[in-house]
């Protein structure tokens, strides 16, 4: 039994869990798409559909296996590609049930941080796109801490983001989407967690070990205001 009335702060993930981690890829993909269309003299929407294409069949080498099909000499251009979409500043914006719940958080007092894992420049490009650091109290991109080593499930950015908001574990919520990092090392520390279910996120939420489960599950993320607003909930 978790007293709600106690709840100072909601710690969410990034990616698939604020925002669909496809609408960055797609974004990515526009920006690559483009610069392909002028170097191989194709139409940057062909390039588009077959770079999506590729991704569904194969996520780790989608230029690479595009300019395959062209048959072009790659090596320089796959890493301009890559580049690119690394580097680009996604043209992606909040789902409006989104911005209200923030909102509505940080209306009722609440502490908002953000625990995310990936490549800094990227991730800080989803975030001031997405205009986060509006509502956030703080964010953490865990590569910054010193490298990969220090992704989730590393408890080190957890007991960060915690000392930083001045709350203690019974006192926040983790609410995330990938049962294989987000909520085993939060489950520890004493933090109730959620995760919200996403048929189409990144990361497969099926036959999710005890350990690797989160608390509670939602659908989708207004569900949050029911449970803060209720006095205790069953763990």
């Amino acid at each position: 039994m978790v007293n709600m009335k106690k709840l100072k702060a909601v710690i969410f993930d990034l990616d698939d869990t604020l925002h669909p981690e496809m609408d960055y890829v797609l974004s990515g993909f526009r920006v690559v798409s483009e610069h392909l269309s002028i170097n191989i003299n194709a139409e940057s929407k062909v390039i588009y559909e077959s770079l999506i294409s590729l991704f569904e069949k194969d996520r780790g080498n989608v230029f690479d296996s595009f300019l395959t099909l062209y048959e072009i000499n790659k090596e320089k251009l796959v890493q301009q590609c890559i580049d690119l979409y690394r580097d680009h500043y996604p043209n992606i914006k909040l789902k409006t049930e989104v911005y209200d719940l923030l909102k509505w958080l940080k209306e009722h007092t609440f502490k908002i941080g953000i625990i995310t894992d990936g490549r800094p420049e990227g991730q800080w490009n989803k975030i001031k796109a997405l205009r986060l650091e509006e509502f956030c109290d703080k964010i953490i991109v865990t590569d910054e801490l010193g490298g990969i080593q220090y992704r989730k499930p590393c408890e080190v950015s957890y007991i960060q983001m915690l000392n930083s908001l001045g709350v203690l574990p019974s006192e926040a919520v983790y609410i995330g989407d990938n049962p294989t990092k987000d909520f085993v090392t939060a489950n520890k520390l004493g933090i109730t967690t959620i995760m919200i279910k996403n048929d189409r996120g990144m990361y497969s939420q099926s036959n999710i070990s005890r350990n690797y489960a989160a608390h509670l599950n939602i659908n989708e993320l207004e569900e949050i205001k029911k449970i803060i607003c209720g006095e205790c909930i069953d763990l």
